[in-house]
């Protein structure tokens, strides 16, 4: 359905109006979506452990400007920096995990405190535009092979790579596990602990990518990066199928609401609608999706 749903409307929007299916456009599409695809992949996993993780954009933002700061400050090599960037964002993912895994805690709870802390962080390195990132980094973004981005390259290998994990690995098939009932999972000999913690480092890591990837695109540290990051994650995995309760969930349907998210937000600004308006749609189909599911369990 979301599929017909997203090809319908690239139908409709090409027949009204050239420039949605210029070529550039399209390339811009496919980029727009990686960050998205980012940390909605790195929440499927989280959501599907029985989780959520609020602080997936914050923790963009920090490491976009941690990662600006470092290199326009030090004389690290790049590629250092950018991995010091992934294994930081990781680390704040394994704590998260961690506390929710080890400790009890609510994971809306710990992951939103999270998001505080890291808001706090973000202003103590900058209130404003920090940092011009070189030219290596930016190659990012810009780098293509024939008419199609890098990015968008490794953006599908990426997928791919998270579609067999939770498909063909002892940790995918856990995750599930955990998700649809914790105890009949610790019953069965699993570590629902460290499969929650793996689960929350890889969100971490994803938005790590993410940070990264949004500093290549604007070429410098910017405070106000990967703005309402958190919401949009969770409402591409809600739409997509990912169950608000754990235990149910696909990457085919997390990409498919991926994409039409981005085409959605495309055409907003095509047609030069207020950011307001998305934010409202993407709220009512929130509750669409939670009232869908709610059905779905009462049947």
């Amino acid at each position: 359905m979301i599929y017909t749903i997203t090809v319908v409307l690239i139908l409709v929007a090409s027949i009204f109006s050239a420039t949605f299916r210029d070529l550039a456009n399209v390339t811009d599409v496919l980029r727009q979506s990686i960050v998205l695809g980012l940390v909605t992949i790195g929440q499927l996993f989280v959501m599907l452990a029985r989780g959520i993780d609020m602080s997936v954009g914050m923790s963009a933002r920090v490491i976009g400007l941690g990662v600006a700061v470092v290199l326009t400050s030090t004389v690290l090599p790049p590629a250092v920096v950018l991995m010091l960037g992934l294994l930081a964002g990781a680390l704040l993912g394994l704590l998260n995990g961690t506390l929710v895994a080890k400790f009890g805690a609510q994971p809306f709870i710990v992951t939103l405190g999270m998001m505080g802390v890291l808001y706090g962080v973000g202003l103590a390195i900058s209130s404003g535009p920090t940092g011009l990132v070189p030219f290596s980094v930016m190659a990012i973004y810009e780098v293509t092979a024939g008419p199609v981005p890098v990015a968008v390259l490794v953006m599908g290998l990426v997928w791919v790579v998270a579609w067999w994990v939770l498909r063909s690995t002892r940790f995918g098939r856990a995750t599930y596990a955990v998700g649809g009932s914790p105890d009949v999972a610790r019953l069965a000999g699993l570590n629902g602990d460290r499969v929650i913690m793996l689960a929350y480092t890889l969100s971490g890591l994803m938005s790590a990518a993410a940070g990264i990837f949004l500093l290549a695109r604007s070429g410098v540290g910017n405070p106000n990066m990967a703005l309402g990051l958190e919401f949009k994650s969770i409402v591409a995995a809600a739409i997509g199928g990912v169950s608000l309760y754990g235990g149910r969930g696909s990457v085919a349907g997390v990409f498919g609401a991926v994409l039409l998210i981005t085409v959605i937000s495309n055409l907003f600004d095509l047609f030069q609608f207020s950011a307001y308006f998305q934010d409202l749609a993407l709220g009512l189909i929130v509750l669409l999706a939670v009232a869908i599911h709610k059905t779905d369990t009462n049947r």
